[in-house]
């Protein structure tokens, strides 16, 4: 059976807004900001969903990006919602572009949702010019040892694929990238979780609705709440390996 897809959800962004992440574009601004990006940069949004990242960095610094998402129903709606925005057809695991392409590559809240994080870290990092910025901001579990235990449920939702930071540091590295910084943001969850709780009655019949009860809801939050899920942001910077 195939995975259903909540990001895709209307009871999602009914929480989340067209962002589909916590804290609006506020770790998009940092991210921006940190980075020292100029209007002559070029840079890609991962995942980009309807487009609404790239549409907002436009309008509030006058740089262009291009978003790359895998949802031709999300790549639709934003080019009918929104003016002069590019949007493409692809996944992170075969990013089409060439080689040293972009100046900052952002992964905001889809990092987690990529099959293969090896080859989307080494995709980022071909794509990236040299000492070129790769902005992630996502969800990881403060307790990693029940990640697994989140396998059985057959849903693609950034919850669903909670980062170990641990390991996610270690594959940044090792594939060459430069942590300069790691923020914890996990108040910014806990405000989402609160706004939802007091919209839907509870997190769990939220899921049921959001996921339209393709999963237990019940059973999903019971598990998301034994890993202790958090937030984050790393931005790294492409090294010369």
């Amino acid at each position: 059976m195939k995975p259903f897809n909540t990001y895709e959800s209307q009871h999602m962004r009914n929480i989340t807004g067209e962002t589909l992440r916590p804290g609006d574009f506020s770790l998009t601004d940092k991210g921006i900001k940190f980075c020292k990006f100029s209007k002559e940069d070029s840079l890609l949004d991962l995942g980009s969903g309807m487009g609404a990242t790239v549409y907002y960095i436009y309008k509030k610094y006058g740089i262009k990006a291009i978003g790359l998402d895998p949802c031709d129903k999300l790549i639709n709606a934003g080019m009918s919602k929104y003016e002069n925005i590019k949007l493409i057809h692809g996944r992170g695991e075969n990013i089409p572009f060439k080689d040293e392409s972009f100046k900052g590559v952002l992964a905001e809240c889809t990092l987690s949702l990529m099959d293969d994080l090896d080859t989307v870290i080494s995709e980022v990092f071909r794509v990236l010019k040299k000492e070129g910025w790769f902005i992630v901001n996502d969800v990881y579990a403060k307790r990693p040892e029940f990640i697994d235990d989140m396998n059985s449920f057959s849903v693609n939702s950034c919850m669903r694929g909670l980062h170990n930071l641990e390991v996610l540091k270690s594959k940044l590295e090792h594939r060459g990238f430069n942590i300069l910084l790691f923020q914890d943001c996990s108040h910014m969850l806990k405000q989402l979780m609160v706004r939802t709780i007091f919209t839907y009655g509870s997190m769990a019949i939220f899921w049921n609705k959001a996921m339209e009860c393709s999963v237990n809801g019940c059973q999903f939050e019971e598990v998301l709440r034994r890993c202790k899920p958090g937030y984050f942001i790393i931005i790294a910077k492409r090294g010369d390996k």
